[in-house]
Order: C-alpha cells, then structure tokens, then sequence
C-alpha cells in the first residue's frame, strides 16, 4: 500500500460548515481518495483493513460536513468500498466512467492516477448543485434476495453460454466424441432449468417491480430477473 500520511497538510481555505465532496478512483489493487478540502490525495489498499481505514480518514478531514462521494463503476471493484461509505452514513453515486471521462475532456484533463479521483470530487460538487437529479443516483445496497437473484442470473448466463459452446462443438468433431458433448448438454439443459425455477421462485419476493416489466408483451420471468440484476447493478432498483 502506498502511504501517503505525511500528505495532509493543505492550502485549500475551507470554512468549518462549508460541504466536502469526494472523489475515489477504484483500481484493483488499490483506491485514490480525494477530498475536495484537501490539495492532496491519500491512497489506501483495496482491502477490508484498509476500507475501514478510508472511512476513518474521512470521519476525520471531512465527518458530517461530506455531502457527497462519487466512484466510478469499475466492473464491481468499487461495490464493497461503495457499502462501506453507504454503511458509515455517506451518500455515494457509482458513475458511469465513459461519463466522467467525457466531463474530466470537458475540464481538460487527463484521466490519470490522482487527477482521476480529484475530478471525481469536482464531479461530486456539480451533482449537487441537482438535489432531484441526485436523489435517483444515490446508491442503495441491494438487499440479501437481491444480491442471490443477481448471482442466479449470472450463473445462467454462464451456463447459457457454455451450452452454446458444446453445441457449436459437436458440428465439427469426430463421432466418438459426440455422445460426450451430448451429455454434456443435456446436463447444462437440465441445470439451467433448475436456475429459472429458482429464479421465477425468487422474482416473486419483487413483485411490485417486475409488475412494471411484465406488462410489456414478449417479456418473460427470466427476461424480467435479468433486465432486474441490471439496474442492481446500477443500484437503481430502490429507486
């Protein structure tokens, strides 16, 4: 982990009840806060210890005046990081990246290293300026039927396409092979029709969301489950 404690001090003048935003930039390795309050960034290691670490520093430099954290959307990187600061009482938007790469080119600047996580903090203070706007990008957990509703839909996919695999597979191989591959399939059939059992089973605790999605024709429970697990993903679905 790289430590940057020695960098706290600041020239940024910020009055006591002033609001603080945040920028973190999420990497696999390790994560770039930036506080609106401070010229420098302070890095911290994408672990558990470190989560807690990042949350204590932000009680400290920023506490109840922090209005705002933004993360970037990193393929789900940013999700455990994103529950720690909903958890420790903080409001997080996840972002789009390819829309905080179009802003940091409208600011003219590079999205780089700490430039990264400071732009984020800029883009933190705009989103505020749109109290309703950001009251629908504000991030919400999904709850414990949320997250294995996402995981089941994964799994299907997974499965989905391996099947694919296997029967473009047996076109083209020699026939002592074949009854290998069908096998195969017929397993994968049999496992992703267990998948949507569970998976129509486990819709039912949404009722009340997927209303809206089966009222449209052609759309069936997976299709509803799947086009759910997106917005989870966006952390939408709350909202």
């Amino acid at each position: 982990m790289m430590n940057n404690a020695k960098q706290t001090k600041t020239n940024v003048v910020n009055k006591p009840n002033d609001p603080i935003y945040c920028g973190i930039d999420v990497g696999k390795k390790v994560f770039v806060v930036s506080l609106s309050c401070k010229d420098k960034t302070k890095t911290f290691s994408n672990t558990g210890g470190d989560i807690k670490q990042a949350m204590a520093y932000l009680n400290t430099y920023a506490g109840t005046n922090l209005a705002l954290v933004v993360l970037e959307s990193t393929g789900g990187l940013e999700i455990p990081l994103a529950k720690a600061l909903h958890q420790s009482g903080f409001n997080v938007v996840i972002a789009n990246p390819n829309k905080t790469s179009q802003f940091a080119k409208s600011c003219s600047n590079a999205k780089t290293d700490n430039q990264d996580a400071k732009m984020l903090a800029f883009d933190a203070k705009f989103l505020s300026l749109d109290e309703d706007k950001l009251s629908h990008l504000l991030y919400v957990p999904p709850s414990e039927e949320q997250e294995r509703l996402e995981a089941l839909v994964v799994r299907r996919h997974q499965l989905v396409a391996m099947r694919v695999q296997e029967k473009n597979r047996i076109w083209k191989i020699h026939d002592s092979q074949k009854l290998s591959v069908e096998r195969i399939i017929a397993y994968l059939d049999k496992e992703i029709k267990d998948l949507e059992q569970d998976i129509e089973t486990l819709s039912k605790h949404f009722d009340d969301t997927t209303k809206k999605f089966k009222d449209i024709k052609g759309i069936g429970g997976v299709t509803v489950a799947t086009l759910m697990s997106m917005l989870l993903k966006l952390g939408t679905l709350s909202n």
